[in-house]
């Protein structure tokens, strides 16, 4: 191997730390575009959309994918550090549950004249999610 050819990733959310590991690369939702991260990158701080993290294993045959929601990417030494509000496993959603959890907004927001901007945040989230499940 060369002298530093993967990159160390921690995604962490408020109330723990997720996904700490050794990658080849990290690809991130940045506000501008994707936007991949690789060993040796310059350093960099990101503002991450709500989107999805891919993350390529050392010997490429694994790829992880995660949504999360809007946040902060630092790149320096080697390392990717991902701070968000919410990381889901792709593998780990149900997009019956996903519709059903927007349906049961739609409904709070017929019922109501305004979601609250929390409520606006997770609809977005989710509408994300579903678009993503369609594709």
């Amino acid at each position: 191997m060369a002298e530093q050819d993967s990159i160390f990733v921690k995604m962490l959310i408020p109330q723990k730390p997720l996904a700490v590991k050794e990658v080849l690369s990290v690809e991130i939702p940045a506000a501008e575009g994707p936007y991949l991260v690789l060993p040796r990158r310059a350093p960099a701080m990101k503002l991450l959309k709500d989107g999805v993290v891919t993350l390529i294993d050392a010997d490429q045959t694994k790829k992880e994918r995660f949504f999360i929601s809007a946040g902060i990417a630092k790149i320096r030494d080697n390392a990717c550090t991902i701070l968000t509000h919410t990381v889901i496993n792709c593998d780990d959603v149900n997009a019956d549950d996903i519709n059903k959890r927007l349906a049961a907004f739609k409904e709070k927001e017929n019922k109501e004249t305004h979601l609250d901007e929390i409520d606006r945040k997770k609809v977005a989230f989710l509408q994300m999610i579903a678009g993503y499940l369609a594709k």
